[in-house]
């Protein structure tokens, strides 16, 4: 049995601001863990996410849509991340999990 390999990539740092909000700017952010129920059922998806930043420049508050076997650990990655103080608003951003095999990773 070939081993798999896990590939995820994260959009973080591609959110924007709604309108007539001030943008938020982000400093860090974690990057999130694929889940392991997720990874042994070999599950891809995407998760889209609002986040609510304040004045000291943290979440306080999250808005989830996508696939339910990815929103804790998105949750639990974006109200980690650490915003640039002043500057509050909504972040928004997705996050995308993928999961290949060692032959599909590998340049033929």
């Amino acid at each position: 049995m070939k081993k798999g390999v896990l590939i995820f990539t994260t959009m973080l740092f591609a959110g924007t601001a709604i309108a007539n909000e001030q943008k938020p700017v982000l400093l860090n952010c974690p990057q999130p863990v694929m889940p392991a129920k997720a990874s042994a059922l070999r599950i891809s998806g995407t998760v889209e996410y609002q986040a609510w930043v304040n004045a000291k420049g943290e979440v306080y508050s999250t808005s989830l849509k996508g696939d339910e076997v990815f929103l804790k650990e998105v949750e639990r990655t974006v109200n980690r991340c650490k915003f640039e103080p002043g500057k509050p608003g909504v972040h928004q951003g997705h996050v995308s999990f993928n999961v290949m095999t060692e032959t599909e990773g590998k340049a033929k």
